[in-house]
């Protein structure tokens, strides 16, 4: 007779293996998208605003690289006043009230910012992660990602819902 897993235990195993995926999904961006030339400095930053629900799982991007710069990994509970510096920021679903300030803080930044929280893209975001069971799909706003000075990939684009 089979073990049954908890279906609580069951439903964090689902929840650690759709951010590992979201993991390799960001890595995949930082590969496959164009930041303008001045927005890298020494190192490229992937920083999560609010809440992190990646666990450990981001640590595994600080062994890779960005066109030859070290990857680091920042969290930030709260919006700092730096917020802009972050090349990539996901923001967690624990910061949905804050949507309005996160895009003023950002505006003219070349940020590429992700999360998986319902209407990111609508509120302003560029890349959401839809959440789906073990799969995880992908919106871009091309609007946001361009009003940016990003360009992503067609790699990237064919992969996912587009909206303008």
């Amino acid at each position: 007779m089979a073990a049954r897993i908890p279906a609580a235990a069951a439903q964090e195993d689902s929840a650690a293996s759709r951010y590992q995926i979201m993991t390799a999904y960001i890595y995949n961006f930082t590969q496959f998208t164009t930041w303008p030339a001045d927005a890298i400095g020494g190192e490229f930053s992937v920083c999560v605003l609010g809440d992190n629900p990646f666990g450990s799982t981001l640590a595994a991007l600080r062994s890779r690289s960005v066109d030859g710069k070290k990857i680091v990994t920042r969290l930030y509970r709260h919006m700092p006043a730096g917020i802009a510096g972050c090349n990539v920021l996901f923001v967690d679903d624990s910061e949905r009230g804050n949507m309005d300030d996160i895009v003023k803080a950002l505006k003219g930044s070349s940020a590429l910012t992700m999360s998986d929280m319902d209407g990111f893209i609508a509120a302003g975001g560029m890349v959401e992660f839809e959440r789906n069971d073990q799969k995880v799909g992908i919106k871009i706003g091309l609007h946001s990602v361009q009003a940016a000075g990003l360009s992503i990939s067609s790699k990237l684009l064919r992969i996912a819902d587009t909206t303008n």
